[in-house]
């Protein structure tokens, strides 16, 4: 087999375990504001398409007050 597609199914199966990961991530974490205190989830669209830092937080933008943050997700339902 020649490298070349062993090489694409590596980069494949990388990232539909990644697609996976954030889907599962965006079911089951929640994010709380800092500006205004309120707990809410984002839709896995907006999950995958945010910004991440490498500390693990995310730019998301809070639906309450409308400010954008970087937030730890938290584990757990709202």
């Amino acid at each position: 087999m020649p490298k070349f597609v062993i090489i694409i199914i590596v980069l494949l199966v990388v990232i539909i375990v990644n697609v996976v990961r954030i889907a599962l991530k965006s079911s089951s974490h929640h994010f709380r504001c800092t500006e205004c205190g309120n707990a809410f989830q984002v839709s896995f669209f907006k999950y995958f398409f945010t910004a991440h830092g490498l500390d693990g937080k995310c730019s998301v933008k809070c639906p309450k007050c409308g400010k954008t943050n970087f937030l730890t997700p938290i584990k757990g339902e709202k």
